[in-house]
């Protein structure tokens, strides 16, 4: 029997970070995954959509400076943005359990379940530890319709070496608008089936009604308030089924994906066993990411009620699941955290939302426009460009602030530091920025 004082489920972010701190600290570290090591971002998640939307984001650059200064036709490479995508997250796995192997950690592979709140059972062996941490991330969540089987998931996503004449994405949230611009402007027909009633539904109305307008420019059909009801293979086709306007539609299409959402991933752990008390949203923990029912296991990452499906929300969980364990007793503290759609262009928020802000009965008022005519939009000829500020009345701080455009993700970040510092709007737009760049253009909201 292996014995441990600390055992973490999963080799994400999160689960690295642990394993790495505990051992440091002197602790005797297992980890196990059932998968291959490193986690979702790094192989299937953020960082190769990141490299493949380095092509579609090339592109669209070149496309829109055509005959203002570029020549020629250019068109998307899929094998070979495929193939680039692949050669960074190939190592992974090895180079993973490599740096965790050298540093002392003891890893494993498998399914693991508990069998008590201090035992678990790997291939009918078991393994003791005083404390766990699970940090198992999330997994797609099941669409519960008949030929769900036929639905492909984010992980498949990048495996598709060719890209589909025509395909269907069940869900018009972050994963299936990236994805769905990626292959729109490699070439498919793409269509977004979505159930509620305008897309990023967890985003401000105002920016991703302005993305979901460009979206139809470009060739994507959105067909909302809509329920797929199921999918059916005709041969080396399928039937996706929905229902609109109190009738059944069907599409055909070469391949269907599910980006419907994720859910904790966390079935599979027999967590009843061990006396842990969960509900949709994850695990329940306290302040210091603890079961609310056992004390010696830890949640932290996608998987805790608390958490938000973000890298950096990780980092930080593990930071206090690392701290606590290595005796510094830390509860979490969490700042605002910006979040980012990356279609072209992308759509980016942090704080509330105006419907939020209704919600929250919070005293406000708002600042917005269609920033499409202004410089920087216009050196490089993209089509949208839009912003919307949240602020508090009497302090003028920042309560929200949401951004559509081709730098919104890194223009959302000086809102994320005001934010962090308790900055006034004015005393945002008091700082000096270089000039001509997009941070400088927040001056101007």
């Amino acid at each position: 029997m292996d014995k441990f004082d600390v055992f973490i489920f999963g080799t994400g972010t999160a689960g690295q970070l642990v394993a790495k701190e505990c051992t440091a600290a002197g602790k005797k570290v297992g980890i196990i995954d059932i998968r291959e090591y490193g986690g979702v971002c790094s192989q299937r998640g953020c960082d190769p959509k990141k490299l493949l939307l380095a092509s579609s984001e090339a592109f669209e650059l070149s496309k829109n400076m055509k005959t203002d200064g570029l020549a020629g036709e250019l068109k998307i490479n899929w094998r070979e943005a495929y193939n680039y995508a692949r050669r960074y997250t190939n190592d992974i796995p090895s180079n993973t359990e490599k740096d965790l192997k050298e540093r002392g950690v003891i890893c494993y592979h498998g399914k693991a379940k508990f069998k008590d709140s201090h035992t678990i059972i790997l291939d009918e062996k078991e393994i003791k530890s005083d404390y766990f941490v699970i940090a198992t991330g999330m997994q797609p969540l099941s669409l519960g319709i008949p030929g769900e089987k036929y639905a492909l998931t984010s992980g498949d996503f990048f495996n598709l070496k060719n890209i589909p004449e025509k395909v269907v994405f069940i869900g018009g949230g972050y994963i299936g608008m990236e994805f769905g611009h990626l292959l729109c402007r490699a070439g498919s027909k793409v269509t977004i089936i979505d159930k509620g009633g305008h897309i990023l539904s967890p985003f401000e109305t105002f920016t991703s009604s302005l993305l979901e307008e460009e979206s139809l420019k470009m060739g994507v059909q959105i067909i909302k308030n809509s329920q797929v009801s199921s999918i059916e293979k005709v041969n080396n086709r399928y039937l996706v089924h929905y229902s609109l306007n109190d009738s059944i539609h069907q599409i055909t299409t070469d391949c269907v994906f599910n980006t419907a959402g994720r859910v904790p991933s966390i079935d599979n752990l027999n967590l009843a066993q061990a006396n842990v008390v969960t509900n949709h949203n994850g695990i329940l923990v306290n302040s210091k990411l603890q079961s609310t029912s056992q004390s010696h296991i830890y949640a932290c990452g996608d998987i805790s009620n608390k958490s938000l499906p973000l890298t950096p929300l990780s980092s930080i969980e593990a930071k206090v699941v690392a701290d606590n364990l290595n005796g510094k007793n830390r509860e979490l503290s969490i700042p605002a955290i910006p979040s980012s759609v990356f279609t072209i262009p992308q759509c980016s928020g942090i704080g509330l939302t105006e419907n939020q802000a209704i919600e929250a009965k919070k005293t406000y008022h708002t600042i917005e426009s269609d920033a499409s005519e202004w410089f920087n939009n216009q050196r490089i000829n993209a089509p949208l460009y839009g912003y919307k500020i949240i602020l508090e009345n009497d302090s003028n701080k920042i309560l929200g602030a949401h951004i559509v455009g081709p730098e919104a993700a890194e223009q959302i970040n000086m809102f994320a530091i005001a934010m962090k510092a308790n900055m006034t709007f004015e005393e945002l737009k008091d700082v000096i920025f270089n000039y001509p760049t997009w941070g400088n253009d927040i001056k101007s909201f």
